[in-house]
């Protein structure tokens, strides 16, 4: 599944696939990759690459109380919530690996995996 993964990840590198993420999307990436030791100025340039061909989706105050209500009904983490918001408001699939989080979130909206 990490394969698939990597593949879509590649085509919206490559501009085959659009990206429509929260905010959040870049602290998560960019923490997720210094944590395990990839150098700072890799994980700059990895980010700004992922984001060049990325729609995204600020999260003001009314969007995080959109956020909470979908965590609260949902029952999801609070990460996992913004990115399901982030599929509701936009009228996209969310794309995931996580087998919980398409789970709990199926009934908000649709829910691919790469």
């Amino acid at each position: 599944m990490h394969r698939a993964a990597r593949l879509r990840v590649a085509g919206a590198l490559a501009g085959d696939d659009a990206i429509v993420v929260p905010t959040l999307f870049t602290i998560e990436v960019a923490s997720s990759l210094a944590r395990v030791g990839v150098p700072l100025q890799a994980v700059r340039a990895y980010v700004d690459q992922l984001l060049a061909g990325a729609s995204v989706t600020p999260l003001g105050p009314r969007a995080a109380r959109q956020a909470r209500e979908t965590a609260m009904r949902w029952r999801l983490r609070a990460a996992d919530a913004v990115y399901v918001w982030v599929a509701v408001r936009e009228g996209v699939p969310l794309c995931t690996i996580d087998r919980e989080l398409e789970h709990r979130a199926g009934g908000a909206c649709a829910v691919m995996g790469p």
